[in-house]
């Protein structure tokens, strides 16, 4: 019989490649959305579309019925008990439902010890998980390169050819795109060998901020300047946008991650495990548009 794979998120920026990849491979799907229209396009493309929502446990009992996996991103909220909330409901539908395997896309770090509400936030869904019975998998990815897209960063890049983020220019990161992040959830499906395992994972380089500026450079053939943006900056350059909550979270995250040291993972065995293909900067930069002639 053939296995059906429950995606959450599928119509934003983590889920959209989880799909993608799934359906080149041929695979069974439904995708979970609140409003029907905005899959469309994957119903177009054989998806099944369960609307719910992840408030709702009616509905997700709904959208779990039949279905053997599951990749669970949650969407970026920083109500910390409506973001466990959202998760628990998705892992007690899971469980009533009998899935097999959960795949649990932390969508960033999770760093315990460390006072930061948004890791600890993350981690209690993950204790929850693991807590359910239900065999999982969980990725933690680093910082995303779709960053560089928002509204905050991209104009700078374009316009004033100045990359500007609030970390030192040398400190290491291992940047990640949401695309290589897909393929380690689409591959730990494969993998119940790996349950009740967590993976930080990264891209293939651990890039300074004067790295990125370099990579830039050589994809525009324009001039490119890193700026290092104090935290307590990026926080006020945030609210105005997200609101002062947001902010204040967002900036503890990269606070703790200076504080740290280092944002740099070794992905080689990791990579090795999962077969997955590296995605390094200057080919995903490659595939936008920054404003280039």
């Amino acid at each position: 019989m053939t296995e059906t794979i429950l995606v959450y998120g599928a119509t934003g920026t983590q889920g959209t490649p989880v799909e993608a990849q799934l359906l080149t491979q041929g695979r069974t799907t439904r995708v979970v959305t609140r409003d029907a229209n905005r899959a469309a396009h994957w119903s177009a493309r054989g998806a099944e579309v369960a609307v719910a929502d992840l408030g709702d446990p009616d509905s997700l009992a709904k959208a779990n019925a039949d279905i053997d996996r599951v990749v669970l991103q949650l969407p970026l909220q920083y109500d910390f008990e409506l973001h466990e909330a959202y998760g628990r409901n998705a892992v007690d539908a899971a469980r009533a439902a009998g899935v097999k395997l959960v795949v649990f896309n932390t969508s960033a770090h999770v760093i315990p010890g460390e006072n930061v509400h948004a890791y600890e936030a993350r981690q209690e869904v993950v204790d929850y998980l693991h807590a359910s019975g239900i065999p999982s998998v969980v990725i933690r990815p680093t910082f995303y390169y779709e960053i560089f897209l928002g509204p905050w960063i991209r104009p700078g890049i374009v316009d004033s050819g100045v990359v500007a983020f609030p970390l030192p220019a040398q400190f290491p990161m291992s940047w990640i795109s949401a695309a290589e992040t897909a393929a380690y959830a689409v591959a730990a499906l494969d993998r119940p060998d790996l349950a009740g395992r967590g993976f930080d994972v990264g891209g293939p380089e651990a890039l300074t901020g004067v790295d990125i500026a370099g990579r830039f450079a050589d994809v525009t053939g324009r001039p490119m300047t890193y700026v290092s943006i104090d935290p307590d900056d990026y926080e006020l350059a945030l609210a105005p946008i997200f609101g002062e909550t947001v902010a204040f979270e967002v900036a503890a995250q990269v606070r703790c991650m200076i504080r740290r040291g280092s944002g740099a993972i070794d992905m080689t065995a990791t990579s090795a495990d999962f077969g997955v293909e590296a995605l390094p900067l200057a080919r995903w930069l490659n595939g936008h548009d920054w404003g280039v002639a």
